[in-house]
């Protein structure tokens, strides 16, 4: 049975007689599980609490890879709860000590070779998680890309723009008496403006070619006719 785990295993002394150190941890089901070990006297000590039996408690003593204990605390009755440690293999196989796992001896399901099998499983759903991630991050990215390079070629709405920005240039240079300053103060704003219009209310990226145009016929009308003219 599949569990997600809401805590790593945790490592600590351990206080039961005969054991050296315990492995602990707390599943998603609020479920509790520890294993007591002595690699010296291969000795494991098994222990679960279930949440979904309001916290019904069962242990399993296994020496030299044969179980020599099986009980429930809450009844006191001593067999017929594989399955329970069974349906909890998947988490004890992640258990971060392969010489501890060998001290299972493969019973209840929980042995080195299925924590490897676990392990590569965990691997491969991240990978394939990894990869689904990459693909939605890149895919807009190149989407986005291929977008700004439409966005950025000139259109035929560009070349009104154009045209309409030469007519303005043209009737504000007659209306000054055929003087380049006016012209050239006009076309530095048109550009500026045409580029504001573009992202504001067309709603696409302006074009940079298009307003640095502007920028230099309005700076070059404005020095010859204010220097030259």
């Amino acid at each position: 049975m599949n569990e997600e785990i809401t805590r790593t295993w945790k490592k600590r002394p351990s206080e039961i007689r005969g054991y050296n150190r315990a492995y602990y941890i707390n599943t998603i089901d609020r479920d509790y599980i520890r294993v007591d070990y002595s690699l010296k006297d291969k000795k494991i000590r098994l222990y679960i609490e279930l949440s979904s039996e309001g916290g019904n408690s069962y242990y399993s003593v296994i020496e030299n890879g044969s179980i020599t204990i099986e009980r429930s605390i809450s009844t006191g009755r001593s067999f017929g709860f594989e399955k329970k440690f069974r349906d909890k293999a998947d988490i004890i196989n992640s258990l971060p000590n392969e010489d501890v796992l060998k001290l299972f001896n493969s019973l209840y399901g929980i042995s080195v070779k299925k924590a490897k099998q676990v392990e590569k499983t965990k691997k491969k759903n991240l990978d394939a998680t990894k990869k689904k991630y990459f693909l939605q991050k890149t895919n807009p990215y190149k989407k986005n890309i291929v977008e700004s390079k439409v966005s950025s070629s000139i259109s035929f709405i560009d070349f009104i723009d154009l045209i309409i920005g030469g007519i303005v240039l043209f009737l504000v240079f007659l209306y000054n008496d055929y003087s380049f300053v006016e012209p050239g103060v006009v076309a530095a704003f048109y550009g500026m403006i045409v580029g504001f219009f573009d992202m504001f209310v067309r709603e696409r990226e302006p074009i940079f070619s298009k307003i640095l145009l502007f920028l230099f016929v309005g700076v070059s009308l404005y020095v010859y006719g204010y220097f030259i003219q």
